[in-house]
C-alpha cells in the first residue's frame, strides 16, 4: 500500500496526461527495457515513448528514450529534445537507478549523450557546453573514462576544420533493383565489381540479397537467408574478391562471431563459424579477406588491443587453417575504436573506420597505403562523405577511388540506400 502511495505522488497527472493505467505504463516500461537490452532500439522506443507520455517531464522517463533514438541510424538527432528534458534533473552514476521505474533523475552523462547527438547535428558549439557542463560537475572525476570525454570534445574543433574544406566527389544512388522503399544496408562486392551482396530490411526480418551485374544492370536479387541457414541474425561484411567467398558476422544476446559461406554454382552453402583463432569470448565485428585469400583482417574487442576494438590479421597455414592473430599496429589501431576494414589497390591500401585519429567525431572512415612492411599515417576521407555522424562500411574496388557504402536517403530522411561513391581529392596513395 506504501508502495502505491509512492507511485501515485510520484505521477500525480498520470491518468490526466496519458489516459494510461498506472498498470499499463508500467508495462510498456518493462517491454521497452526488454527490447532495449536485445538491442532492438526502435521497438524500445515505441514503448518508452508511451512511458514519456504518461509523464512528460520525469528526467529518467526522457533520458532512456533518447538513448534509443541515439541508437538509431539517421534517427539520432530525435534524442535532442529527451536529453535537453534529462539534463534539467541529473544524479551521480551510481546513485542512478536504471532498471526501476520509480527512479525520477537521469544519470550525469546525460551531458555527455546530449553533447554527441547535438555533434550529430552539426550544433557543434551547443555540443561544446554540454560536454564543459558534464566535466564540471563534481560527479565527473573517477567516474567516466576521460580520455573518451576528451576526445569527444577534441573531435568537435576538429570538426569545424574538416567542415570548412570539402572534398570533392561523386555520389550515385544504386538502381531501384537494389535501393527500395525499405532500407538497404551492409553492401560487400567482388574486386571486380561484379557481384553484391547486401542487407534489405523487410518487415519481420533482415534478408541477406545476393546479386551479379549483367552489362549495366543487376540481376534479380537472390534471398540467400535460407541458404546459408540466415534467421535474419546474420549480416554480410565482405565478399572475397573473385565474388565466393562471403563473410559474415551472427549477432546474439552473448555476442557476435565471424562465419563464412562459399557460393556453389547458384547456391551458397551453409554458414559456419571460423576458427578459435578468429572468434573469441570478445566481439568480432568486420572484417575483410585479401586478394590471394591467404590473410584475414578483422575487428575485436578482445583482451591485449589497443582500447575498444582493434583491427588485428591472420594468416593461413599450411592446412588452411586460419593461425594465431597479430595485432595491425599503432599506426592504425588507437585507444578508440576501430571498425570496417576493407582491402583495395593489391592489398596496399587499407580503409577503415575509426573514433580516433583525426575523426569528425564517433566514427569517421580512414584510408593508409602500405610502403613495404609499413603503413602510413591515417588519412581522413573527408566531409561530406564523412560528416559528424558514424560512418563505416565503405567498400572500396581498385585503387580506392570508386566504392560503396549505405547511408541515409537525403531526399527520405529515413530509409537507407545503397551509393557508388567516386573520390576525387584526399585520395590514396597510388
Amino acid at each position: 500500500m506504501r508502495t502505491f502511495l509512492l507511485i501515485i505522488l510520484l505521477f500525480p497527472n498520470v491518468s490526466f496526461v496519458s489516459g494510461q493505467t498506472l498498470a499499463e505504463i508500467r508495462e510498456s516500461f518493462e517491454e521497452g527495457k526488454f527490447f532495449f537490452a536485445r538491442g532492438d532500439y526502435r521497438e524500445a522506443s515505441y514503448y518508452f515513448r508511451k512511458v514519456v507520455d504518461s509523464n512528460p517531464d520525469n528526467a529518467h522517463f526522457n533520458f532512456l528514450l533518447g538513448e534509443c533514438y541515439m541508437n538509431i541510424p539517421g534517427e539520432e538527432t530525435l534524442a535532442v529534445p529527451y536529453f535537453q528534458k534529462a539534463t534539467q534533473k541529473t544524479t551521480a552514476k551510481n546513485k542512478y537507478r536504471a532498471k526501476e521505474f520509480e527512479e525520477s533523475s537521469a544519470p550525469l552523462h546525460a551531458w555527455f549523450y546530449l553533447g554527441n547527438v547535438y555533434r550529430i547535428d552539426n550544433r557543434l558549439e551547443d555540443a561544446l557546453r554540454a560536454y564543459d557542463t558534464f566535466v564540471r560537475s563534481p560527479f565527473y572525476y573517477g567516474n567516466y573514462n576521460v580520455n573518451i570525454v576528451e576526445n569527444e570534445i577534441k573531435s568537435c574543433e576538429r570538426a569545424k576544420i574538416i567542415l570548412d574544406s570539402p572534398v570533392e566527389f561523386d555520389e550515385l544512388a544504386m538502381d531501384t533493383m537494389i535501393n527500395t522503399s525499405a532500407s538497404e544496408i551492409y553492401p560487400v562486392v567482388s574486386a571486380d565489381g561484379q557481384s553484391m551482396a547486401f542487407i534489405r530490411r523487410l518487415k519481420f526480418y533482415d534478408a541477406i540479397f545476393f546479386v551479379t551485374k549483367k552489362g549495366d544492370s543487376w540481376s534479380q536479387p537472390v534471398n540467400l537467408n535460407p541458404l546459408i541457414l540466415s534467421d535474419g541474425d546474420f549480416y554480410p561484411v565482405c565478399l572475397s574478391g573473385d565474388g565466393n567467398e562471403l563473410y559474415l558476422v551472427k549477432k546474439s544476446l552473448e555476442g557476435s562471431d565471424l562465419y563464412v559461406s562459399y557460393r556453389k554454382g547458384v547456391s551458397w552453402s551453409k554458414a559456419e563459424p571460423l576458427s578459435k583463432f578468429i572468434n573469441s569470448r570478445a566481439y568480432e565485428t568486420s572484417a575483410c579477406i585479401s586478394q590471394d585469400k591467404q590473410t584475414l583482417w578483422f575487428t575485436s574487442s578482445r583482451k591485449g588491443g589497443s582500447g575498444g576494438f582493434d583491427i588485428y590479421y591472420s594468416a593461413r597455414d599450411k592446412n588452411g587453417q586460419w593461425g594465431k592473430p597479430k595485432n595491425a599496429g599503432k599506426i592504425i589501431n588507437t585507444p578508440f575504436d576501430e571498425e570496417s576494414p576493407h582491402l583495395c589497390n593489391g592489398d596496399k591500401t587499407l580503409f577503415f573506420s575509426s573514433k580516433g585519429h583525426y575523426s569528425m567525431g564517433g566514427y569517421d572512415i580512414f584510408h593508409t597505403t602500405r610502403n613495404g612492411k609499413t603503413w602510413g599515417d591515417p588519412v581522413n576521407i573527408g566531409f561530406p562523405v564523412n560528416n559528424t555522424a558514424d560512418n563505416f562500411g565503405f567498400v572500396p574496388l581498385s585503387n580506392g577511388t570508386t566504392g560503396y557504402i549505405s547511408r541515409i536517403n537525403r531526399e527520405s530522411g529515413t530509409s537507407e540506400d545503397i551509393f557508388r561513391v567516386t573520390l576525387k581529392s584526399n585520395l590514396p596513395s597510388p
